[in-house]
């Protein structure tokens, strides 16, 4: 079996310029002990754990799917976000 290369790694787990960093990003998606859950990014860089029916950075979790989040924003609009690469 051959040695670990964090080099490698590093560069296959980053992908650039992957997220609008201006705007709410989800970053990832996950099957928790309390149901699916997902990780939010705000535009100021915070982050949140988030499941469906929780409030985030502003907006309503309404579902979460395999790859992609939808939620509902502070003036009513549903927006879908997608994992980075998808």
């Amino acid at each position: 079996m051959p040695e670990p290369d964090p080099a490698l790694a590093a560069a296959k787990a980053t992908m650039p310029d992957a997220l609008d960093l201006r705007s709410l990003a989800l970053i990832g998606v996950m099957d928790a002990y309390d149901g699916p859950a997902a990780l939010l990014r705000s535009a100021r860089g915070g982050i949140a754990r988030v499941t469906v029916g929780q409030e985030a950075f502003g907006a309503q979790i309404t579902a979460i799917g395999e790859a992609q989040v939808i939620v509902t924003d502070r003036w009513g609009r549903t927006l879908a976000l997608e994992l980075p690469g998808g």
